[in-house]
């Protein structure tokens, strides 16, 4: 029985086991027929979308370079000039021109009496070009093929243009030729048979436009159609009928086909704004063979997803733990980091505490000062000086901190434009020579070579840069130290002139390893640095942030004890006029000396003055000046003017006699030149010297010069700026009432009558009650209560009287960043001035609202000039 059982199983395991491999042999053919039958499909709807985006690239390109060839053809009339209308023999000599210079192979212009003009002659075009009718009444474009005018299988592409007069007639028209033979090189249709596929263009008719040399081993005719017809054997589901109906009805599709012995796919898509078809072959047996390499691929795929999915459900808890351990790790380090972030903060606002009062101690204190001196005018002096010096400092630390808060925020924004390199680099000599001096530190600021004066760029950013890196020199550069400004020019492109500005001192110097350190935010060299010299620790990383927005950097060299190099190089953009200002040479060969004991600053005043058109010689000593004004003396060419270095000699005065007295003429004109304009006025008086240069030296300080020897110089911008103000009606509205008693007192100080306002309810009435036109400027505060310098502004101008929408408003608010004054305009005012400000401020400030209104009017017609003063 046992046995009996056994067989029993062991036969119904054989059936099973029979059925089994029976069922997955009928599986595996349903599945290969299934994938025969799904591979098919999926060949062919690959081939169509791959056919289908390789038609629309090359359809695309070569609309693009069918545009192009337009965009060509309306410059070409366009530029032609009346000098090439004169006769027929002018228009010829340009279209030739015209011809050779794009490599066309024809070119003609077409009259509204159906004449075409070309390099070889005019013939009647009416008859030889179909559709020129069309072309003749204004329409855009034209595009033929094989017209008349010109040899069989040339493409003609023509637009009309704005109608000009030629004899007795108008060209409205122009028309270019191209070979198609030529046609691969000019819209970009060659280089197909990489891809193992071929394009040709025909027309609806099926004639060929293009014919792919490619296909020309395969496609025996000029006319497709015809020649599948003759050749090909569509394949089940396609047909030729079908084909040309497509075509007919401007639809685009695709086919299968076979020609000879090339089975092939053929997509075809209408060309827009044509009566040309794009048709696109490819290989069948290329993309089986895509298809097949990337069916046992997705196979291979399969399989490995399948073991990467044991691999890491096998893996997962390993990895889960080891992240744990990672994840505990980082937290703890995030929360080190944390700590630290929190100490370091802690140290900085207990050194801005420092930094901070120490200025406003000096404030108060010299405000006490001056109140139990209150009769003694040079004590007085004394204390306002320095109320002034502590003020610039602390406005310097505040300023630092909101830069480089602005700057993680990303608030920062470039604004390029015009300025004068020079003008900067003068005021930086205002602000650091005087400390410089106090310290008995040589400040100098050397110019290699002939360097633009006026650039695009953002002028306030490098100004920042600039001072930052000269206050440290000077911050970190002991008594009789010396500290450089070098400025020069590492090259240009059509874009770009690119200047390097380098910051040399004799200071306590770097150590490399804190070359990196120093760049960061709220981080000084070392903590004692902080103490011994105070400061934010901002400056640097600041001037880093400001360089690299501009497109530039900025790198440091250092040895300790022996000072520091930094380097900033940046770009800027060309000035457009500046070649025609510096083309008015000021000098015409004047004989001029130079008379200067520092070499690089003589070097780059006898650079400047040459290229004036100056004859310069110079000298270092005293010996050498009088030697040489003594010999041009007595050639017959004496000096015309004599450049001295106001502290040239101890005895400036002596020296300048010497020099006159050797010259033996009224006429000669001495010059003297530095840095600070207190020191030339006192050393001009002391010597009588006719006029004082101050460096840095440009064309336009050489210009001035000669304008002031020569008597043509005026003073009406000083006027006009001294004046701006006088009489004027001014309200201003400014909750603070220290501020509004300052700002008040100010402006009639600068001849203004002022009336006030502490918010923006009482300023609209005062406004409303005022006579129309009465107020010339409106000083506005913004943060307000009642109603706020916004509010205020939308009511003045929505207000229904003539000086509404003319009023001169302008915001007069600590609201500084970029946002904040672009809501001030947004609301109406005219401009904007940051507190803290100054008196030039408000006159830089409504002067250019004035004239900017000045120029509106002019293009208006001048119909609201009337109600303003």
């Amino acid at each position: 029985m046992n046995r009996h059982n056994k067989k029993n199983k062991e036969h119904r395991m054989i059936i099973f086991v029979s059925v089994l491999l029976l069922m997955v042999a009928v599986l595996c053919v349903f599945a290969a027929a299934v994938y025969q039958k799904e591979s098919e499909r999926t060949v062919t709807n690959i081939s169509e979308v791959y056919l289908q985006e390789m038609a629309a690239q090359v359809s695309s390109h070569f609309k693009t370079n069918l545009d192009s060839q337009f965009s060509q053809v309306r410059t070409i009339a366009n530029a032609i000039s009346e000098d090439d209308l004169k006769d027929e023999e002018s228009l010829q000599q340009f279209l030739s021109r015209v011809q050779s210079d794009n490599d066309f192979s024809h070119i003609a212009v077409i009259s509204d009496g159906g004449i075409a003009y070309s390099p070889e002659g005019s013939v009647p075009a009416m008859s030889k070009i179909s559709g020129l009718d069309k072309l003749l009444s204004d329409s855009a474009k034209l595009i033929s093929i094989n017209e008349t005018i010109w040899e069989s299988e040339t493409i003609l592409l023509g637009t009309s243009m704005t109608p000009v007069p030629f004899n007795e007639e108008q060209l409205v028209a122009v028309i270019i030729g191209i070979h198609t033979s030529d046609i691969g090189l000019k819209l970009g249709l060659d280089g197909v048979k990489e891809t193992n596929s071929h394009t040709n263009i025909v027309t609806r008719n099926g004639d060929f436009v293009i014919k792919s040399a490619f296909s020309e081993d395969i496609l025996y005719g000029s006319n497709l159609f015809s020649i599948y017809e003759q050749q090909a054997v569509f394949d089940k589901d396609y047909d030729l009928k079908s084909f040309r109906a497509a075509i007919d009805a401007g639809q685009s599709g695709m086919t299968l086909l076979t020609v000879g012995n090339h089975h092939e796919y053929l997509y075809y898509v209408p060309i827009e704004e044509t009566d040309w078809y794009l048709v696109t072959s490819m290989a069948y047996e290329m993309v089986n063979k895509q298809i097949a390499y990337l069916s046992k691929f997705m196979i291979t795929v399969c399989v490995g997803i399948f073991l990467v999915i044991l691999i890491t459900v096998f893996t997962f808890f390993l990895l889960l733990r080891h992240s744990e351990k990672r994840s505990s790790r980082l937290l703890l380090l995030e929360k080190e980091r944390a700590e630290a972030a929190s100490r370091a903060k802690s140290d900085f606002l207990s050194q801005m505490s420092h930094e901070i009062r120490t200025p406003l101690n000096g404030i108060m204190g010299m405000v006490e000062l001056g109140k139990n001196h209150i009769g003694e005018p040079d004590r007085m002096r004394n204390c306002l000086d320095k109320i002034t010096l502590s003020s610039a400092h602390l406005l310097s630390l505040i300023n630092d901190i909101l830069d480089m808060s602005k700057i993680e925020s990303g608030k920062i924004e470039l604004h390029p434009e015009q300025f004068d390199l020079g003008r900067i680099l003068r005021t930086l000599t205002t602000v650091f020579y005087v400390q410089a001096k106090q310290k008995q530190i040589d400040y100098q600021i050397f110019l290699h070579g002939e360097i633009e004066e006026f650039l695009v760029g953002d002028s306030l950013r490098l100004n920042q840069i600039l001072t930052n890196l000269l206050s440290n020199a000077l911050k970190f550069t002991p008594d009789k130290g010396r500290v450089s400004l070098i400025v020069e020019e590492l090259g240009r492109d059509e874009e770009h002139i690119w200047i390097r500005f380098t910051v040399e001192d004799t200071g306590r110097g770097i150590a490399p390893e804190n070359y990196e350190r120093i760049f960061e935010a709220f981080t000084q060299e070392t903590s004692g640095t902080a103490r011994q010299y105070g400061g934010t620790g901002l400056g640097l990383p600041i001037t880093k942030n400001f360089a690299e927005m501009m497109g530039g950097s900025v790198t440091v060299s250092s040895k300790l004890g022996e000072g520091s190099v930094f380097t900033v190089d940046l770009p800027f953009g060309y000035v457009q006029d500046n070649a025609a200002d510096h083309g008015k040479r000021c000098g015409c060969g004047q004989p001029v000396l130079i008379v200067n004991q520092i070499l690089e600053l003589e070097t780059h005043l006898a650079v400047l003055l040459e290229n004036e058109k100056f004859q310069v010689d110079c000298a270092s000593d005293e010996e050498a000046a009088l030697s040489l004004v003594r010999q041009a003396t007595e050639s017959g060419h004496p000096y015309e003017l004599c450049f001295i270095k106001w502290d040239f000699s101890p005895d400036i005065k002596r020296l300048t006699e010497d020099i006159r007295r050797m010259a033996q003429k009224d006429g000669l004109k001495i010059i003297l030149t530095g840095q600070d304009q207190d020191e030339l006025d006192d050393a001009a008086a002391l010597c009588g010297a006719d006029a004082t240069l101050r460096r840095p030296v440009f064309h336009s300080g050489i210009a001035a010069l000669m304008e002031e020897l020569t008597e043509q110089k005026t003073s009406q911008k000083k006027e006009k700026i001294s004046t701006v103000l006088d009489h004027a009606q001014v309200l201003v509205v400014e909750d603070n009432e220290i501020n509004l008693d300052i700002a008040a007192a100010l402006l009639q100080d600068a001849g203004a009558i002022v009336a006030t306002a502490q918010n923006g309810q009482e300023a609209v009435a005062r406004f409303t009650e005022a006579p129309e036109g009465f107020y010339d400027l409106i000083l506005m505060d913004v943060q307000m209560p009642v109603m706020d310098g916004y509010a205020a502004t939308r009511a003045i101008r929505s207000l229904r009287r003539s000086d509404a929408e003319t009023a001169v408003i302008i915001a007069m608010t600590a609201n500084s960043f970029s946002e904040d004054v672009q809501k001030c305009l947004d609301s109406g005012m005219n401009a904007h001035i940051a507190k803290p400000f100054v008196m030039n401020d408000i006159y830089t400030a409504y002067t250019e609202v004035l004239n900017g209104q000045g120029k509106k009017e002019e293009r208006t017609g001048g119909s609201d000039a009337g109600n303003r003063r």
